[in-house]
């Protein structure tokens, strides 16, 4: 009357059931294993590409960073034939090694930065002041010492990089 009690048929339904659910719960294990071990593998070879990203970064950036201060000692220090095109080269490297910061800023996150965004600024502006002094003709041997001392530090803070 009141279906208190289940039938045998009923009976064999529920306990169906559980065993329904035993499987589900194991294939979902399972899957959670499977994810767990793609993620370990593919989790670790995105982490050794990051490393071995700025590492690279930081190889290149200290290269640039000496050719162009070794570039600074064939300026001359009155306004040179090959003065202008030196300068170009110069800042050509520096360009190289601000794209540099800004790639391994895009990989890292805001903390990203190799050498802080100021000192690319001030040895631009330092290369847009040189620029004018040779194109006005003027005396550059200030503005070369100070550009070499400017690459003399980059170069130590680039260093220490490791």
């Amino acid at each position: 009357m009141y279906h208190r009690y289940t039938s045998r048929a009923e009976g064999m339904q529920t306990s169906a059931t559980p065993r329904m659910k035993d499987r589900i719960r194991n294939i979902v294990l399972v899957l959670l294993a499977v994810a767990c071990i793609l993620l370990s593998i593919f989790g670790g070879r995105a982490m050794g590409f990051q490393s071995e990203a700025h590492t690279t970064f930081v190889r290149r950036i200290q290269t640039e960073c000496n050719d162009a201060l070794s570039l600074t000692s064939s300026l001359s220090r009155t306004a040179g034939a090959n003065s202008a095109a030196t300068l170009g080269r110069i800042r050509s490297h520096l360009y190289a090694m601000d794209t540099i910061n800004q790639l391994n800023v895009g990989l890292q996150g805001a903390g990203g930065y190799l050498v802080n965004n100021d000192v690319f600024t001030q040895l631009y502006a330092l290369l847009d002041e040189y620029s004018d002094k040779l194109i006005t003709g003027m005396q550059t041997g200030d503005l070369q010492t100070e550009l070499t001392n400017s690459l003399t530090n980059l170069s130590l803070l680039v260093s220490q990089l490791d």
